[in-house]
């Protein structure tokens, strides 16, 4: 089993977070590989919550990846004015073998983050209409300056759901 950690990260909170998740799975002796969606061009602060809340798609570099060789995806994205990055929108609607494809999904905050909240809601609507298969597997994470503040307990859990088949 080949696991793709596929995130965006603009401040490395979320890029921390993937990779201590890619740690993780490694202890458990699975094959992982991080995906980093690339923007073309980093938007500031007023131009990304704008696009976040309207789910507007943003230029990225990396466009028409092959996720194929992933029997599981984990997804992750920061939090932005109470939504998820459209940057993960923008990435699945051009990335290739997709269909079908077990995901996880971790979302990283400044704030606590809702389990049940709206940038959770948002990644899997993006994801269900890229016609990937989601699993209730689900990891909140409140960072700061690449430091895990709150959420560190439900890793393993989360690790564990992923693995399972």
């Amino acid at each position: 089993m080949t696991t793709g950690i596929v995130y965006y990260s603009k401040t490395g909170n979320t890029k921390a977070a993937a990779q201590l998740l890619a740690e993780k799975l490694k202890q458990q002796n699975a094959a992982v590989d991080l995906i980093e969606i690339e923007a073309v061009k980093r938007p500031g602060f007023f131009r990304a919550g704008r696009a976040a809340m309207k789910q507007i798609e943003l230029p990225i570099k990396n466009t028409d990846v092959d996720l194929g060789k992933y029997s599981t995806l984990i997804v992750g994205s920061p939090t932005w004015a109470g939504c998820c990055t459209p940057f993960i929108k923008t990435f699945f609607s051009s990335a290739k073998n997709i269909k079908g494809k077990k995901t996880a999904l971790f979302i990283t905050s400044g704030g606590a983050p809702d389990p049940q909240g709206k940038p959770r809601q948002m990644m899997q609507q993006n994801l269900t209409n890229a016609g990937m298969n989601l699993s209730d597997s689900f990891l909140g994470l409140q960072m700061r300056k690449g430091s895990i503040v709150a959420g560190e307990q439900q890793i393993e859990k989360f690790i564990q759901s992923v693995l399972e088949k």
